[in-house]
């Protein structure tokens, strides 16, 4: 939309549809955390098919993410997402339903195939529906949808699990599919970029390698919690959605205060000051066992949310000073970002588990779950089984979350030293501060 133009009538309708496509997106980042307990123990799999559900998905989106995007931008935006939300439906309808690892492995595929449609071309609508004057506010929404389902996302999985199976993370998608469907049909025009897309910046590589440490950080210490809070911790269903919830709610803290200082002192300071914070988050479920107090399990994650938030917030303004109006290709590389890192978070903390858990003397079976379904099966016996397996897995755990530890500092190291980003934003502080007098020296 040129600044001549005059703006689309029903423009803010038709940023619901963008909602909720964004809404989905978001839902989905945590509700298949809190299914993996129920995954381990209800499919048949091996640790690195577990694995690979996650990795499908993450990479798919990741690494199709700016062809996509590109691709929709040249044969039409409104076609190419409804598309993308058809592939992301059938996907998450197949994953509800699959019979075994390899067919949810497929579906999340999928899944991921029509979220790397979704995310890019939804926001590529917000400038041709918006005006100039009112993008910023827009995008704002936008982003906030996914923050929202990111807080959803764990209450909506632990109500669910608390009573369905776990396809059921999966099922609820489709009906956000088909309103986000109906809501891009009834509102959006038909739209193509009137030129080919410039290419993207030189992004500066420390805060890009530290924005990518957070993204690793985030996603593998999601993916062996959950099981810790389920199989571990007893905190089952709706009340293990719940035990997350201080960890999503400290991150939007931690990232809101990163922001505000940052445009004060750098984003240097609350970069390190959040990696530091991570670590001793980290270190602090290095030492959980099945019995730690809840509040101990509770700090621990409003450190590692608060850290990461920080350090997030941070990276992003160091890794963006060079292009503040380019939102669009903000949105869009450092989504890719964000999934290709995730999957190598998944793989290293997954691996590490995986292999301290299999060394450990009390290990029974592939993995947790495994573990648990052969206590189950043993009936009243199975109580040392289920006491050996805990044991193994929390060996596991610790491993994996020392790992995340030594990386937040590394990434605190990178962050201390050499150029990381702009100064403060000097004008921001001139701007609130009163000027000083003139005289009039009007005869």
């Amino acid at each position: 939309m040129s600044p001549s133009t005059p703006p689309r009538p029903r423009r803010w309708w038709a940023l619901a549809a963008v909602v909720a496509c964004l809404l989905l997106i978001g839902l989905d980042t945590t509700t298949v955390f809190l299914a993996l307990p129920e995954l381990m123990t209800g499919l048949p799999a091996s640790a690195g098919q577990l694995q690979g559900v996650f990795v499908a998905y993450l990479l798919t989106f990741g690494l199709l993410m700016m062809p996509l995007g590109a691709a929709a931008d040249r044969l039409g935006r409104r076609r190419v997402l409804l598309a993308g939300l058809l592939l992301f439906g059938l996907g998450a309808a197949g994953a509800a339903l699959a019979a075994d690892a390899s067919a949810l492995l497929l579906a999340r595929a999928g899944m991921g195939l029509g979220a790397a449609v979704i995310m890019p071309t939804a926001m590529a609508m917000l400038p041709v529906l918006f005006p100039p004057a009112e993008r910023a506010r827009a995008f704002a929404v936008a982003s906030a949808a996914v923050s929202l389902g990111l807080c959803l996302g764990p209450l909506v999985a632990g109500a669910l699990l608390q009573h369905y199976w776990w396809g059921s993370v999966f099922l609820v998608d489709v009906p956000i599919v088909l309103v986000a469907a109906v809501l891009v049909l009834a509102l959006f025009p038909e739209s193509r970029a009137p030129r080919p897309a410039a290419r993207a910046d030189r992004r500066p590589s420390r805060p890009v390698l530290v924005l990518a440490l957070v993204y690793v950080l985030m996603t593998g210490f999601l993916f062996v919690l959950t099981p810790y809070l389920d199989g571990v911790g007893s905190a089952r269903g709706l009340a293990a959605g719940v035990r997350l919830l201080p960890l999503v709610g400290a991150l939007l803290v931690g990232a809101a205060l990163g922001e505000r200082l940052g445009a004060r002192v750098g984003p240097r300071i609350p970069a390190v000051a959040g990696a530091l914070l991570l670590a001793a988050g980290l270190g602090v479920f290095a030492t959980v066992g099945s019995a730690t107090a809840a509040a101990r399990v509770t700090a621990g994650l409003v450190a590692v949310g608060a850290g990461l938030g920080a350090m997030l917030t941070s990276a992003l303004r160091a890794a963006t000073a060079d292009s503040p109006d380019d939102l669009l290709g903000v949105v869009r590389w450092t989504t890719a970002v964000r999934q290709v890192a995730g999957a190598v978070g998944v793989v290293l903390a997954g691996t590490t588990l995986s292999l301290v858990y299999r060394d450990h003397p009390s290990a029974i079976g592939a993995h947790l779950g495994a573990a648990l379904n052969r206590a189950a099966e043993a009936g009243s016996a199975g109580g040392g089984l289920r006491a050996a397996a805990r044991l193994a897995y929390l060996d596991g755990l610790h491993a994996a979350v020392l790992v995340g530890a030594g990386l937040a500092l590394v990434a605190a190291g990178i962050a201390a030293t050499g150029r990381f980003g702009p100064p403060a934003d000097r004008s921001a502080r001139t701007a609130r501060r009163p000027a000083p007098a003139v005289a009039d020296r009007s005869a």
